[in-house]
């Protein structure tokens, strides 16, 4: 026989006179139902700790934090704004939230060329370490996403490139090292330290014609639309000849279809230049489409 009413009962113990779906209960009680609200409000309980995690952890650290959206139908999305300013630097980024076997927490850096931008890591880890204080969730695993790190990955290699060619002069017994001598050198070693993160690298590229003449790029990461352009100094190459060229280069990759990000490492070992910090600030800056990043080393 068909129920009329619903199997469940109100609050006063009485039978609920509505009308029952196929489960025997009104849409009320149906067990179904409330399992699922009780399961998104389990979602939104775990999706709000790991936004406070992220924003109290972030201003501890003397941030400043605000969530900028969320995910208000599955708990899984989210993004929490960030930003810091020491002096006249500011890093600012986003980290991008998904909760979904797991935490995700994903950093986007905003201000590529910051000299904070590796603050946004350090806090990414912090961030990661109070996150497996969550009694739901296990440890996570470090790691470096991949779309942090396609600039600042390579502003780090190249900003310690110098301490990896003096450690490659202290080989087991003596034994033969690469010798920094002229830009090929130079090439070859960082050559190595790319492939460390990147699989597509492609060394001497074309450039399109400029001024009536082409040349060839150093190093093209095709798919992060990065170009990498080095250059060693020496006596004949110093301040003017450096800046000379740098200005050309920059022009000459305004129009390069897979460059939106130029990096041009200027390796200093002799101490030819006098000003290596002013050249870098007067030519680092974005131009039309073009950021452009000069890394002096040392400086």
């Amino acid at each position: 026989m068909e129920e009329k009413h619903c199997l469940a009962k109100t609050a006063a113990g009485e039978r609920c006179k509505g009308k029952p779906n196929s489960s025997g209960y009104c849409s009320v009680h149906d067990p179904a139902r409330m399992e699922r609200e009780e399961r998104s409000k389990a979602k939104k309980h775990r999706f709000q700790e790991v936004v406070d995690t992220i924003l109290r952890t972030a201003r501890a650290k003397g941030w400043t934090a605000i969530k900028i959206n969320q995910d208000t139908k599955n708990w899984k999305y989210g993004s929490v704004n960030v930003e810091r300013r020491t002096g006249s630097d500011e890093v600012e980024g986003n980290f991008d939230i998904t909760i979904e076997n797991g935490v995700k927490i994903n950093p986007q850096l905003l201000t590529p060329f910051s000299n904070q931008g590796n603050a946004l890591i350090d806090l990414h880890d912090a961030i990661m370490s109070e996150l497996g204080r969550l009694p739901w969730l296990k440890p996570p695993e470090k790691n470096l996403p991949p779309d942090i790190s396609a600039l600042t990955k390579i502003e780090r290699l190249l900003k310690r490139f110098q301490k990896v060619a003096k450690q490659l002069q202290h080989r087991h017994d003596g034994r033969e090292t690469i010798v920094i001598k002229d830009e090929y050198d130079v090439q070859d070693l960082l050559h190595s330290l790319l492939c460390v993160y990147f699989d597509d690298i492609r060394p001497e590229e074309h450039t399109p014609s400029y001024a009536g003449g082409a040349s060839r790029i150093d190093f093209l990461l095709k798919a992060e639309k990065i170009v990498i352009e080095t250059k060693i100094t020496s006596q004949k190459l110093r301040d003017k000849q450096i800046g000379e060229q740098l200005i050309i280069d920059i022009e000459r990759y305004q129009v390069h279809p897979d460059c939106r990000t130029l990096f041009c490492f200027v390796y200093d070992p002799g101490g030819f230049l006098k000003n290596p910090a002013g050249l870098s600030a007067d030519l680092s800056r974005k131009r039309d489409q073009l950021a452009v990043s000069v890394i002096m080393v040392p400086t």
